[in-house]
């Protein structure tokens, strides 16, 4: 059974039932016209009101993840994000002469059909407003628990018009090419049906659920998007280690930690420090006391999963003579050090494992394509770009400051998503 809760611009909070796909199929097939009508930047002007109404709304913005969606909403950023997908963003509305008679627009693809992670929020946000800015329709498949926060930020699009060269636009438009539903993941005909409408895939999830999507029937002319399962850790730098600023860039790490539980892949869950003259002990201590002063505003919730991984990681670290161990008394934070100079599997809960290495650099030899994020804090300019280098080539997606590793951007997972949405059609004339 489909629980559809939003379908044609109309909200349905306790949802309305389908077996299957045909009816939601026809209604966005008949809307996309309307979402083709929209020029980009009347788009654009939209969603930066929308930005404007969840920076109003208090209660959204408890919702964590929230405050920095409608910060990435704005106009000046989703101007910015066009233009490194696309190039520029007339490509959108018309053809674009290049040379020698050819003529090139960025055309959507159709409808766009999304699963969604339960690891962030506002990840369903992110995901349909590029395929809405490609000019796609959308079905989203998002988790039960993420329903109602889904839904109370879209409802802050409805009723929205903006005026664009004389011409009154209205948001209700947009609304009506996102079709927000659920259904249960095991459900194989549904999945398969979704899979079998789709004109890309946009999925998002951990190893075993992107397995099973990728595999279902698809059209043949289906582009799939694909963030899957990764992993990310943080990188300080002796200069930095011993400088006057460490403490300020031990404090950025642990908002990286904090935020979205640690549960996002962008989530540090290592840091390795570069020997320096300040022993590891000292600086997990440092880390510790910035746990005590910065954590303590945000409430750490664990489940009765991550609870018992970081209860047994603390038996082996105590009991151990060649680990150590700095924790809260309750499940605040766990810090575990060891001198095995691998990756660690995550255990999420606030919990890091601090690590010494010689070099930075040394941490080459630890990539694979799984790593997408490191967060670095390093002194040098020339080490950070040499660093840099060294790790993309070596498989890792992005390097970004230590404080910034959760901020979604464009390239993501080593994608340009926009331009992945559209299709680059060619009108070739004689001169």
């Amino acid at each position: 059974m489909i629980n559809c809760y939003l379908l044609n611009g109309s909200v349905y909070h306790k949802g309305i039932n389908f077996n299957e796909f045909k009816h939601i199929y026809s209604s966005l097939q008949d809307n996309l016209r309307l979402l083709n009508s929209i020029p980009s930047q009347a788009i654009i002007l939209i969603l930066d009101e929308f930005s404007k109404r969840i920076r109003k709304n208090r209660e959204l913005l408890k919702v964590e993840g929230v405050s920095y969606l409608s910060l990435y909403l704005k106009k000046s950023n989703i101007e910015k994000l066009i233009e490194i997908n696309l190039g520029n963003k007339e490509y959108l509305d018309k053809f674009i002469y290049r040379e020698n008679g050819k003529l090139i627009k960025a055309q959507g693809r159709g409808i766009a059909c999304h699963w969604i992670a339960g690891n962030v929020y506002t990840l369903a946000l992110y995901s349909v407003f590029q395929a809405i800015i490609a000019k796609s329709s959308n079905i989203l498949r998002v988790p039960e628990k993420s329903i109602d926060i889904v839904i109370k930020l879209l409802e802050q699009l409805d009723n929205i018009e903006i005026t664009y060269k004389n011409i009154i636009y209205s948001s209700k438009d947009i609304l009506k090419n996102i079709c927000l539903i659920y259904f249960d993941s095991s459900d194989e005909k549904l999945n398969e049906n979704m899979s079998a409408i789709a004109d890309s895939r946009i999925i998002w999830g951990g190893e075993a659920a992107v397995k099973h999507i990728t595999v279902l029937p698809k059209k043949t002319t289906c582009k799939d998007i694909i963030f899957g399962p990764k992993y990310s850790f943080s990188v300080f730098d002796k200069g930095i280690i011993e400088g006057e600023q460490c403490d300020k860039y031990i404090n950025r790490l642990i908002l990286d930690i904090i935020t979205f539980g640690q549960n996002s892949c962008s989530s540090p869950q290592m840091l390795f420090i570069e020997k320096s003259n300040i022993s590891i002990k000292d600086i997990s201590k440092r880390i510790e006391d910035a746990f005590k002063r910065v954590g303590k505003r945000y409430k750490n919730v664990v489940d009765e999963a991550t609870a018992a991984k970081i209860i047994n990681h603390r038996g082996i670290y105590g009991l151990s003579l060649d680990k150590d161990l700095l924790c809260s008394k309750g499940l605040d934070y766990t810090i575990l050090i060891n001198k095995n100079i691998a990756l660690e599997e995550p255990v999420g809960g606030r919990c890091i494992f601090v690590k010494e290495i010689d070099s930075i650099f040394d941490i080459k030899d630890l990539i694979t394509r799984r790593i997408q994020t490191i967060g670095y804090a390093i002194g040098d300019k020339d080490k950070t770009l040499k660093f840099s280098e060294s790790v993309t080539a070596a498989g890792v997606d992005r390097v970004v400051n230590v404080g910034s590793m959760n901020n979604y951007d464009s390239p993501w997972d080593g994608c340009f998503m926009i331009n992945e949405l559209v299709r680059w059609c060619c009108l070739i004339v004689e001169d």
